[in-house]
């Protein structure tokens, strides 16, 4: 029995071999019939899709009429901008294309069906959402189906010359972004003459002519396509040097614009040759249908999300964001403990950091009691934790919460490199839980030198009569930390937003010092050189190339944990944080102002209040940090998907790993 989708591709294909005028209207009600009524409806897409590769190859009618009217569409139209623009990112820059997607979206385009780029918008009015699922396999069997090695000569010649006028501008196009300073500034030797984008505009016109001259005389071209594919892949690898060279020497919006532009027109081009040698080449007739249903991917696809607002941020925010995670990846590595001689390293380091928090903390609790302005207190409050943090990270100590950003990165560089494989998972195994056990050593260092020292700090003040903070107070941070009767836990995420965001400021910095060369500027400063001297002002420079992500990063988590609070109370929100280091110290400080006058159930709530804080701080932040560190690289979660399973079966096996180095 038909179904009914079925009967409508056939009454739509009946309709083709009758049309006898244009043939969009004839090819809308193909494609009408080929959608289902609903986006989330994928099987009868594609059910939709494999029943007219089927009746293509049952009725040689409906092939012939499907091929000639899509022949005649490509011949009747302007079809040169669709295969030169049709989802490539045009010159305008980042910013300017931003600007026109967002026109769009509030004042679409008018479509002008003379050409083919708006006749594809026409065919495909919700974008070619419904027809996402459909693969590659799938639309290859389609052209395939379609046999075009049987359109007539003619025709033939109608869609071959805009795709070779297509070819020259997307040559020239690549010669000009091969000469860009931006992209001449990270590879110095473009400038000298060995540009393979020149050589591949030079060889490209070699070929166009020849191509030209055997289309006007019926013969095989002599000049093949051969060569300018040696120089395409050239020009590839000088892109992929180009973004290696970013990453040691800074990007920018503009450089990786162009870097994205290149690699689209470069794939582009290459579609486009290959699908015109097969014409002439007998080897290559059998790879037609393959090399034109790519060429129709990459075009109708780009084009599908030609004003695509979240396309636009993905790519460059991809590229931006592997820059600046790469530079986390490098500092993680230093967070992550491999032996014992790291491992207690990093107990003292933590354990510097938590002297250092419970004196910041200490500094905050006396702030509060000058009942400042709301705004200035905020600016106080951000001040004391932003050049704390400044401090700890000047005295090379660590703030437990500051790994994750940092040490997601590592992580989500190993993931890209294993791509699940089995053979290399125990190595992102090992890093896994060297990553937990250096992390747990963080945290109990802070919080074992943070709480001893408040307590101590508290009774000094309570032997010498000081009241460090009222009662009131006491109970009131207290109840700041209780997991159950307060917002805490809510709080800690918002903090653990923060150590996240305050990773990819630390990360772009690092970028901006790196592209800006900001240490070499410094370095030449000339009132620099005069009152330290050469030697010195070099040195000055060196530690603001080397530093400068870190304390931009320290100063902006400090200064957004200050005024959280002031911006929660200026909307009239619930907004604050609790930090697992500085709630270990205001308990201790709460514990000796109410002279330990707690029940040990109070005691065990506020102990557990502090360990879920950290926790949440941990868990948020790594978390978010390692899902942009693997977007920007490509990878996959389902990359990852054995390393849970195999981590149970090491701390079954091996728990003592998780808690300790060996040596």
């Amino acid at each position: 029995m038909t179904s009914p989708i079925e009967k409508a591709i056939q009454t739509a294909l009946q309709r083709l071999t009758e049309s006898d005028g244009d043939s969009l209207d004839a090819l809308t009600s193909l494609i009408a019939a080929l959608k289902p009524k609903s986006r989330e409806d994928e099987a009868s897409a594609v059910a939709a899709w494999e029943t007219l590769v089927r009746l293509l190859n049952e009725n040689d009618a409906y092939q012939t009429a499907l091929r000639n009217n899509l022949a005649d569409l490509f011949a009747t139209r302007h079809s040169t901008a669709f295969f030169a623009s049709a989802g490539l990112l045009p010159n305008t820059g980042f910013f300017s294309e931003l600007r026109r997607k967002l026109v769009h979206k509030l004042l679409p385009e008018v479509l002008d069906l003379n050409e083919l780029k708006d006749c594809v918008h026409f065919l495909f009015p919700d974008g070619q959402k419904r027809m996402a699922p459909i693969s590659a396999e799938q639309r290859e069997r389609f052209w395939a189906a379609v046999n075009l090695e049987k359109l007539p000569e003619q025709t033939l010649k109608s869609v071959l010359h805009p795709m070779l006028d297509a070819v020259l501008e997307i040559s020239h196009r690549i010669g000009a972004m091969g000469l860009e300073p931006e992209l001449a500034r990270i590879r110095p030797r473009i400038r000298e003459g060995l540009s393979p984008f020149i050589a591949l505009n030079s060889e490209v016109l070699k070929f166009a002519s020849d191509y030209r001259q055997s289309l006007a005389e019926a013969s095989t071209i002599s000049e093949d396509e051969k060569h300018a594919l040696v120089l395409l892949a050239q020009c590839r690898d000088e892109v992929s040097r180009a973004r290696q060279a970013a990453l040691m020497r800074g990007t920018s919006m503009s450089l990786s614009y162009l870097l994205i532009r290149l690699e689209q027109h470069l794939s582009r081009l290459e579609l486009l040759l290959r699908v015109m040698s097969a014409y002439y080449d007998p080897d290559a007739r059998t790879q037609l249908a393959s090399h034109w249903s790519a060429l129709m991917m990459h075009a109708l696809d780009g084009e599908r999300q030609h004003n695509s607002l979240r396309k636009h941020f993905s790519d460059l925010a991809g590229h931006m964001a592997l820059r600046v995670t790469e530079n986390a990846a490098h500092t993680g590595e230093h967070y992550i403990a491999q032996n014992r001689v790291e491992w207690l390293g990093i107990w003292r380091a933590a354990a510097g950091a938590g002297i250092l928090i419970a004196l910041l903390a200490l500094l905050k609790l006396l702030g509060s009691s000058l009942h400042l302005a709301l705004l200035n207190q905020a600016l106080l409050n951000g001040a004391i934790y932003g050049l704390g943090f400044a401090l700890v990270h000047v005295l090379h100590f660590i703030i437990a919460t500051k790994q994750p950003a940092m040490t997601a990165a590592a992580i989500a560089g190993t993931i890209s490199q294993t791509q699940g494989r089995i053979r290399d998972m125990q190595r992102l195994t090992d890093l896994s839980i060297a990553t937990l056990r250096s992390q747990l050593a963080a945290i109990a260092g802070n919080v074992m030198a943070a709480l001893p020292l408040a307590l101590l700090l508290g009774m000094l003040a309570g032997v010498a009569g000081i009241s460090l903070i009222s009662t009131d107070k006491a109970q009131h941070l207290l109840h700041e930390i209780d997991p159950f009767g307060s917002a805490a836990l809510i709080f800690a995420a918002i903090a653990g937003v923060w150590l996240f965001v305050a990773g990819l400021v630390s990360g772009y910095f690092d970028n901006l010092a790196a592209y800006a060369e900001i240490g070499k500027r410094v370095a030449h400063l000339p009132w620099l050189k005069r009152w330290a001297g050469k030697e010195k002002a070099d040195r000055v420079g060196a530690y603001i190339d080397q530093n400068m992500g870190g304390l931009s990063g320290n100063l902006f988590f400090g200064l957004m944990l200050g005024l959280t609070p002031a911006i929660g109370l200026g909307f009239g929100l619930p907004l604050d944080i609790r930090h697992v280091a500085f709630s270990s110290a205001n308990f201790g400080y709460a514990l000796t102002t109410l002279d330990f006058g707690l029940s040990i159930r109070e005691v065990i709530r506020c102990i557990l209040g502090i360990a879920l804080i950290g926790m949440v701080n941990l868990v948020v932040s790594f978390t978010l940090a390692l899902w942009v560190a693997m977007r920007a690289r490509g990878a996959d979660f389902k990359d990852a998907a054995n390393l849970p399973p195999e981590l149970w079966r090491q701390f079954r096996t091996q728990p003592g790993r998780f808690f300790w180095a060996g040596r």
